[in-house]
């Protein structure tokens, strides 16, 4: 009876040190799921100040007399004049040898402007 007392005495201390390490283990993760939730939830706190942030940026920026303001201080544009209204055949898809596209593209909508009739009457009449 002393080798089953004996062992039975064996296997509660074994179940015990096993139960005490894995009660451990587990306080442990548990520490570290807890850490890890707190640092996301900090995360998402930032996160969400950031976009507030970013919206009131965002509304700033869009704000159309801001942006009225910036388009009368930096463009500055001529009204549109009639020769500059070309029909799409007139830009250049052929370039010949020694002339820049910029050459033809001039060339070709000088000779739509002079064939076409009501963009010579819109022309002279604007001048």
């Amino acid at each position: 009876m002393n080798i089953n007392r004996l062992t039975q005495i064996t296997l509660s201390l074994v179940l015990i040190v096993f139960t005490i390490a894995a009660s451990n283990y587990m306080k442990n993760s548990v520490y570290r799921l807890e850490n890890e939730l707190k640092t996301i939830h900090r995360d998402i706190q930032t996160d969400i100040e950031t976009i507030h942030v970013l919206n009131a940026e965002w509304s700033k920026l869009n704000n159309p007399a801001r942006l009225r303001a910036l388009v009368a201080d930096h463009i500055k544009l001529n009204p549109l004049k009639a020769e500059q209204i070309i029909n799409y055949s007139a830009l250049p898809f052929n370039y010949e040898s020694g002339e820049s596209r910029k050459q033809i593209a001039r060339r070709n909508i000088a000779d739509y402007a002079r064939h076409n009739r009501k963009l010579k009457k819109l022309a002279n009449a604007e001048r």
